[in-house]
């Protein structure tokens, strides 16, 4: 039994030897240092954030996008829920919600009401309709949502920003 022993020991030792790698590079002068830094290359730099996430499988099939984002952009001013959403990309509500977050960044209430919000910039700069109309126009409830939502999104008001457009 102890000659077995002293086998698979030397055997492990054997074997730990061979796959002993190196910890780091071995130390080189200050002389060579110049011989070990890279010369600019026209390489391209590494993919960027963005491009990374374009590689990203996933998400909504672009035409679906395209058509929930028809939808929401010509029926704004109305109530949109999220099962109406889904219907037009034809998934389930859960799996649209994942889909959409995925690939706009956001999730469908929030992209709704950003949407709202820059309706309501354009809305103010263009127009001299009174701020509830401009609301309901976004397809707000009543004004101070309106207002609230617009102040998380530009932090002013909209009627501050209505006379900075003056």
């Amino acid at each position: 039994m102890s000659l077995s022993i002293a086998v698979n020991s030397q055997r492990y030792m054997e074997m730990a030897t061979a796959l002993a790698v190196p910890v780091g590079p071995a130390p080189i002068s200050v002389k060579e240092l110049p011989r070990q830094i890279p010369a600019p290359t026209s390489e391209p730099a590494a993919p960027s954030v963005a491009q990374l996430c374009s590689r990203i499988r996933g998400g909504l099939p672009p035409r679906a996008l395209r058509r929930v984002r028809e939808f929401v952009e010509a029926n704004l001013a109305e109530n949109i829920s999220i099962q109406e959403l889904a219907a037009i990309a034809g998934l389930s509500m859960y799996h649209f919600a994942r889909a959409f977050k995925q690939s706009v960044g956001m999730p469908p209430h929030a992209y709704l009401v950003q949407r709202r919000v820059q309706r309501v910039q354009d809305l103010l700069a263009a127009t001299d309709l009174p701020l509830s109309e401009i609301a309901l126009a976004a397809g707000f409830a009543d004004q101070s949502h309106c207002a609230r939502r617009f102040r998380e999104h530009f932090g002013v008001t909209p009627g501050s920003y209505r006379w900075s457009m003056r």
